[in-house]
This record gives structure tokens, C-alpha cells and sequence, in this order.
């Protein structure tokens, strides 16, 4: 039922204040209350739809932007989702979160960001805050025990991102065919022997590389190896560069990017030739153009159809909280630069 009060302004012309307009002001000039002007902008199902139309143009005209606290009174709505991240520095994140706040800002919701460090707790810690200051969550490559997970659900939506957990929305990178190209290449080159740099302990996504590895090597005959855990991270790749160099190994396949330019930075200060003498296979195809050398091979990861499909699911799951559950998932692929190459015979 539309407010008694809802009646044409007395003039057609509306003209922006000198400072920025109130919901008083724009209850004013669409001649209406200011609870109809709240319900208006907020979707309130108790106003005609010409008296909608009439406020909203008011309010544009007046250059009016409700408080989303206020909104949120109205609404029983925060109007943010929350998006927490194992590492914010971490360049495969950057395209994901770009992703999630053009889907997110496309509805007027904002974003609020997390950042873990690879810390269980300090998700935890986080997850449990972001309950209460946002209408869902995206839970990026998650460490959470499953059960901590199904406990943050129970409060508020929550869609997972590279990581699938039964009942719940899921968007995930199959990472299969990318590894199993990358095992297939270096077959190709002739290696025999491949060690695997593994990432952190607990990843859904490195145990899921680690088994497409060994499925691929297995049908390939070569002798794979795994290292692990590291860090995902530039220093992770060189602390760990010296103990390869000694191995023998003349080919690595390392858990993300940033470990495998790590890896190659320390080649190139011990003088190691890549690819001459060693391989090196990344993993997301995050780096910037140039900032391997030489360019580094790598599995795609397509990090920003993540985030969209991760947002989607999240919006979708936000307006609709019974459907069942869905999964959507990015496909993964090899792509040949110049890290990779045969090796001398006996380091094959």
C-alpha cells in the first residue's frame, strides 16, 4: 500500500542543493515521506511503482546516495560481501578479487577483504568477524577444517573458492589437464625423472595438483618425486633452490608461481642455466610479461573466471537460500614458454 502522503511535487523542476542532499531533502522535493522515500530506494514492496519511478529520479537528480547504514536498518541487510584470501600479495589473487568486486559493485554491494597469510587461525578469526559485518562470504583456497567451515555457513552464505566441500557452492580450478600437460611435455623433452615442489600443508588445491601429478606420471613413465610443504612464495622458491640444484633433477614442476621464480632467481645467482640445466614449470600464470627470464612455462590457473564464478555463486546463493548447492569450474592448461627445454642426458 503506497504512503497517504505520495502526491506530486508541487514543481516539475528539481535542482541539485549546494551541499550534498539528505533523504530529507529528497522526501521534500518528490513530495512524499521519508518513509516512502526509504522504502522506495530500498525496494519496499508497500509503494506504487509511479511513486517509485518518482523518487528514484528525484533522488538522482538531487545527486542522493542512501547510507548504507541507514539501508541496512531498513533492510536487515549489510549490502557487503566478504572475501577472504590466503595472500593478498600473492599476484593470482589480484585478477580474482578485480573479479569479485565488478560482480559485487554491479549490485551495489561492497567489498570487505581478509587477508589470512596461510594462518588457519587467523582465518578463523577473521571468518567469524566478517558473520556479522556482511551478508556472505567467498572463502579463497580455505585451510579451515571442513567442520569450522560448515559452522561459518550456518550464520551466513558462504561459497568456496578453489575448494569443494559437500553442501556447499563451490568454484574450482580442474587442475588436471594442466599437470597432465606439464608431465606430457617433459616426457616429450625426454625427462625421466620430475620433482615436484609441493605448497603449503593442507591446500584442497595442492592435493589435488599432487594427485593429478601422479596420474600423469604413472601413464607416462616417469619417476616423480615430491618435496613439500613450502611456502607459496618467492622466498619459499629460493630457499628451497640450493637442495634442488644438489639433487640431479633436471626438471621441477613447483606449486605456484612465485615458488618457480624463486627457483630461477637463485639459478641465475649460482650461474645455473634455465633451461639448459634445469626446467622449471610454474603454476597460475600470474607473473607480469618480463619478470621471469627467461619466460617462464606454466599452468594457466585463470584466476578472474574464478572470481567471477565464485561471485556469481555467492550473489546467487545471497537472493536464493534454499537451492541446492552448485559447483562451477575453470579449466585448466600448459602453456609453453622458454623455462623448459631437454636436458644434458645425465640429468635426464
Amino acid at each position: 500500500m503506497a504512503s497517504l502522503t505520495d502526491r506530486p511535487p508541487a514543481s516539475g523542476v528539481v535542482r541539485a542543493p549546494s551541499k550534498p542532499a539528505t533523504i530529507k531533502d529528497v522526501a521534500a522535493a518528490a513530495a512524499v515521506s521519508i518513509a516512502t522515500v526509504s522504502r522506495a530506494l530500498n525496494g519496499g514492496e508497500r509503494v506504487l511503482p509511479e511513486t517509485v519511478a518518482r523518487v528514484r529520479a528525484v533522488a538522482l537528480a538531487l545527486g542522493y546516495t542512501p547510507s548504507r547504514t541507514a539501508r541496512g536498518l531498513v533492510t536487515g541487510r549489510s549490502a557487503n560481501v566478504g572475501v577472504i584470501l590466503p595472500d593478498v600479495t600473492n599476484p593470482f589473487f589480484a585478477p580474482l578479487l578485480a573479479a569479485i568486486e565488478s560482480a559485487a559493485q554491479a549490485q551495489d554491494h561492497g567489498v570487505l577483504i581478509g587477508d589470512s597469510r596461510e594462518d588457519p587461525a587467523a582465518e578463523l578469526r577473521i571468518a567469524r568477524r566478517m558473520t556479522s559485518q556482511a551478508d556472505g562470504i567467498i572463502l579463497v583456497s580455505s585451510r579451515l577444517p571442513d567442520d569450522e567451515i560448515r559452522a561459518l555457513a550456518a550464520r551466513v552464505p558462504v561459497v568456496l573458492a578453489n575448494r569443494q566441500l559437500a553442501g556447499l557452492d563451490s568454484a574450482v580450478i580442474d587442475v588436471a589437464p594442466g599437470f597432465t600437460g606439464a608431465i606430457e611435455h617433459l616426457a616429450a623433452l625426454g625427462h625421466t625423472r620430475v620433482l615436484y615442489l609441493a605448497g603449503p600443508a593442507g591446500s584442497w588445491s595442492g592435493q589435488a595438483k599432487e594427485r593429478a601429478l601422479h596420474d600423469a606420471a604413472a601413464a607416462s613413465g616417469i619417476m616423480l618425486t615430491t618435496w613439500g610443504p613450502h611456502r607459496p612464495t618467492f622466498d619459499g622458491g629460493r630457499q628451497v633452490a640450493d637442495r634442488v640444484l644438489a639433487s640431479g633433477y633436471g626438471a621441477v614442476i613447483c606449486y605456484d608461481d612465485l615458488m618457480a621464480l624463486g627457483l630461477q632467481s637463485r639459478c641465475a645467482d649460482r650461474g645455473v642455466d634455465v633451461p639448459g640445466e634445469l626446467s622449471i614449470i610454474g603454476c597460475d600464470d600470474a607473473l607480469p610479461d618480463g619478470m621471469a627470464r627467461p619466460a617462464l612455462t606454466t599452468i594457466e590457473g585463470r584466476s578472474d573466471e574464478l572470481g567471477q564464478l565464485a561471485a556469481d555463486l555467492l550473489l546467487d546463493r545471497m537472493a536464493r537460500l534454499t537451492d541446492p548447492p552448485q559447483s562451477r569450474t575453470v579449466t585448466s592448461r600448459l602453456i609453453i614458454r622458454a623455462s623448459t627445454a631437454p636436458t644434458p642426458h645425465k640429468l635426464r
